[in-house]
Order: C-alpha cells, then structure tokens, then sequence
C-alpha cells in the first residue's frame, strides 16, 4: 500500500527527467494529483500513468504527424524556392553572360579602332619622317656633290699650274740641255780641231826630220 502522501514536486522533477516538458510534467501530476483525491493508490496510479501515456503517446503521433507534415511543406518549399533561386541565378548569369559579351566585344571594337588609329599615325608620321630624311639626304648628297664639283675645280686648276709649271720647267731643261749638248759639240769641235792641228805640227816636223 503506497504512502497517502502525494508528493508534486517530486513526481515532476521525475517526469521532466523522463523527458517531459515541465508543461505537460505539471499537468499530468495536477491530474494525477485530482483523481487520487485524497490517497493515492498504486492501481489508481498506474491507471492514471497509463492514461497519460497514452495521451501523450497520442500527443507524440499527433505531433510526430504535424511535424512530418511540416517538414515535407517545407521541403517542397524549399525545393521550389531553390528552383526558383536556380532559375533566377540561371537568368542573372545568362544576363551577366550577355552584359560580357557585349562589353568585350565593345572593348575589342574600341581597341582594333585605337590600334588602327595608332597605326595610321605611326605610318603617317614615319612617311614624314620618311620624306624629311630623303629631303635631306638630297640637301646632304647636292652639298656634297657641290664641295666634291668644288674640290675637283680646285684640284684640276691645281694639276693645271702644275703642268703649266712642269712644263715650262722640262722646256728649261731642254733648253739648257740643248745648250749643254751645243757646249759639248762646240768643245769637241775644238778638241778635234787641236787634235788636228797637233797632228799636223807632228807630221810637218817629222817630214822635216827625215828630210834632214
């Protein structure tokens, strides 16, 4: 026969450590509590246990039941929020795909433009500097020409005075040779003309030796 003390507190400290909210823990021993009224016996106990365990058994499947029905609402919530999400990054990339393409190919545009304009002036300003070297090469090439015109004038009126001057040195030598051959002919001439003469004297006094 159990105690006619019918301690609360304890019994629900032993229901919420069973796993019972504290709600329901004080609501199942305010129940008990009411129905031993008064004693509390042991069969009435296990009735009232019974009773709710199978209330909350049928509480449990009730929200077991709400909870899984929850859980498969948002499930599918989810599944079409992420298919919604899916589809919405799908759209946002394939715009950002085309915004891309659209800013490359302007930049592609832009740059051919720049890289052609670039090139048309470095063409124009090498034929510039193209046209400015062949006018002064020309001006270099007639400057050149012109002091080479100028030097050769200078060395041929130089060659002439040297051939002027050469010349009338070799008819200063041929004169003086010719001069010097006359000398020579002339003093041959006389040394022949003695030769002669002493040739005579010797054969006049040798005539004269043996006529004696």
């Amino acid at each position: 026969m159990p105690s006619t003390e019918f301690d609360t507190l304890a019994e629900t400290r032993e229901l919420r450590a069973a796993g019972i909210e504290a709600s329901r823990a004080e609501a199942i021993v305010s129940t008990v509590g009411r129905s031993v009224d008064g004693l509390l016996t042991e069969s009435r106990f296990d009735a009232a246990m019974a009773e709710q365990t199978d209330y909350l058994d049928k509480r449990l499947a009730e929200q077991s039941a709400y909870l899984d029905k929850r859980l498969a609402e948002q499930s599918v919530g989810v599944e079409e929020r992420l298919g919604e999400q899916g589809t919405r990054l799908e759209k946002s990339l394939a715009e950002q795909r085309v915004y891309l393409d659209q800013r490359l190919t302007e930049q592609t545009a832009y740059l051919e433009k720049s890289l052609a304009e670039q090139r048309a002036y470095l063409e124009k300003s090498l034929g510039e500097q193209r046209v400015c070297m062949e006018k002064r090469l020309a001006e270099q090439r007639a400057s050149l020409e012109k002091h080479l015109g100028e030097q050769r004038a200078c060395l041929e009126k130089q060659l002439g005075e040297q051939r002027v001057h050469m010349e009338m040195r070799l008819g200063e030598h041929t004169v003086a040779i010719a001069e010097l051959k006359s000398e020579i002919y002339r003093y041959l001439w006389l040394h022949g003309s003695m030769i002669v003469l002493v040739l005579t004297s010797l054969y006049a006094m040798v005539e004269g030796w043996s006529r004696g």
